[in-house]
């Protein structure tokens, strides 16, 4: 009796072990999806890793927009510089000269255009940035292209201001008592801004481009396979059509 026993207990192991064996197939089989559904799925991951993306881009901007203020009052204080030496070289000229007696007093109008003169390139400095902040507050919300006007006119400037500083490195709009210890005039920071702007948006388009290009190919993808399902649904009932034709009397 205990020899029995011990046999009916191991033929149902058995039996239950070879049934769980033929669920987990079943379940296998049941998990694997077909290529159209995964294609799906591939394709919400994709639409989600490119909504992450234009987020992101999205905060990207509006961070540049906030550094852009801070930027357009960096070039108000190299604009203020030039000036100031302007101003402090012009009355030092005409007290000299009201010294000595001379005529060549320089006020008014002439006066104003050697301030202008001496200060244009910290003047276009504040031009471009200001025309950098504009376009990246019109970008805050949907991305504009690099061929937008704001950013057009700011890149034109660049080459001008460069010419102009390399020019005249040292301040001083009389040109008189100049050497190597005067004041020199500092690098226009938004020459960096502008390069900094540039690459951000050139490298937020091309990732944008590619998430979109990875959303397409697997929409153009489920639409080849649901074109071969059909096809093949087709042929299928062509051959059930023939089939039934032959077997009829």
């Amino acid at each position: 009796m205990t020899g029995g026993n011990l046999r009916q207990r191991r033929g149902k192991q058995q039996a239950s072990g070879k049934n769980a064996t033929m669920k987990e197939d079943e379940s296998s089989a049941g998990s694997e999806l077909d290529p159209i559904d995964q294609l799906r799925n591939a394709q919400q991951k994709l639409m989600m890793s490119h909504q992450r993306t234009v987020d992101l881009h999205t905060a990207w901007r509006a961070q540049m927009f906030r550094i852009s203020l801070l930027i357009i009052f960096v070039t108000m204080h190299q604009f203020q510089s030039p000036i100031s030496t302007c101003i402090a070289d012009t009355k030092e000229s005409n007290e000299a000269a009201g010294e000595s007696g001379e005529e060549t007093i320089i006020s008014g109008l002439k006066a104003v255009m050697l301030i202008f003169t001496e200060s244009f390139c910290e003047l276009l400095g504040v031009i471009i940035a200001s025309l950098l902040s504009y376009f990246l507050a019109l970008s805050k919300d949907s991305p504009l292209e690099l061929d937008a006007w704001p950013y057009v006119a700011s890149s034109a400037f660049v080459p001008p201001l460069l010419g102009f500083y390399f020019h005249s490195k040292k301040l001083g709009c009389l040109g008189t008592g100049m050497d190597e210890s005067s004041p020199t005039r500092q690098f226009p920071v938004v020459v960096i801004y502008h390069t900094v702007v540039t690459f951000a948006f050139w490298f937020m388009k091309n990732g944008i481009q590619q998430c979109e290009d990875h959303v397409n190919l697997v929409n153009e993808s489920i639409k080849d396979f649901q074109r071969m399902d059909k096809k093949i649904k087709q042929k299928q009932q062509l051959r059930e059509k023939a089939a039934k034709k032959r077997h009829k009397p």
